[in-house]
């Protein structure tokens, strides 16, 4: 299936098929690149639009203007190719990036961090739920930490298809 994995909920854009990704530092500027660095991202990986099944984005946690950047593309690309669109934690992609026991943190405001524990195994199955807590009640030694860690597009894109083939349709972002 060909799936398309977008997310700017972090200063990184990431993009991702079920076979590739791309992560770019943006900071605050997805919205001025994101256009430009997708249709690149799918002429390297040789991926019409056309082509495209689904559509997975980034919910977050994340701020509401950078979560919507790829929200508000992704729901637009998907109406005119007649595709559908589904969300995957931002913060699971992250803790992708290792495996065994992971916990994901994401910088929230006011000393605050939005973090999660996963077991990594091939995708990420949560174990403690997402809770923001402040910056020093963060556990330390329960598992690996991921600290700001941006998003890997293959798992976003392998998340929200698994959320798809459960018939779970929702997109449900977390803001910051």
């Amino acid at each position: 299936m060909n799936v398309l994995a977008v997310d700017t909920a972090t200063p990184y854009l990431v993009l991702g098929t079920l076979d590739a990704e791309r992560t770019l530092r943006r900071g605050r500027r997805h919205a001025e690149t994101l256009i430009a660095d997708l249709e690149a991202f799918l002429a390297g990986v040789g991926l019409e639009p056309r082509r495209l099944e689904l559509i997975v984005v980034g919910e977050g946690p994340g701020s509401y203007t950078g979560i919507r950047v790829a929200v508000a593309t992704a729901m637009g690309l998907a109406r005119g190719l007649g595709v559908p669109v589904v969300g995957a934690s931002s913060l699971a992609a992250a803790a992708a990036r290792a495996h065994g026991r992971v916990r994901a943190a994401f910088e929230a405001r006011n000393r605050q961090v939005y973090t999660a524990l996963y077991r990594v195994d091939g995708l990420p199955a949560e174990q403690d739920p997402p809770a923001r807590l402040a910056a020093g009640a963060l556990p330390r030694r329960d598992a690996c930490l991921l600290w700001n860690a941006p998003p890997s597009g293959r798992a976003l894109a392998r998340l929200g298809l698994e959320r798809w083939q459960r018939g779970d349709a929702r997109l449900a972002p977390v803001y910051l």
